[in-house]
């Protein structure tokens, strides 16, 4: 069962900067993370609630919460180590 897709304002700006390319290769890769999100990178520190997942150079940082089937996403980050 996949989970329902909801994006802040802060992915929904990152993601139009980005050309059409990239964004279709983030939309693909989303898809397959609404199906399973447990299994990705969970983050430390200030972002432990989140994870991560790679996509060339960017990191689109998300959470998720399994009891209401939904999937946050969060920021995109270009060329940074998380």
């Amino acid at each position: 069962m996949s989970y329902r897709i909801l994006p802040t304002k802060d992915f929904e700006k990152d993601f139009k900067k980005l050309n059409s390319e990239s964004q279709l290769r983030i939309k693909k890769k989303i898809e397959e993370v609404a199906e399973n999100p447990e299994r990705y990178k969970h983050l430390h520190y200030e972002f432990k609630s989140s994870c991560r997942i790679r996509i060339g150079k960017l990191r689109v940082i998300f959470s998720y919460d399994s009891k209401k089937q939904e999937l946050y996403l969060e920021k995109i980050v270009l060329g940074h180590k998380y």
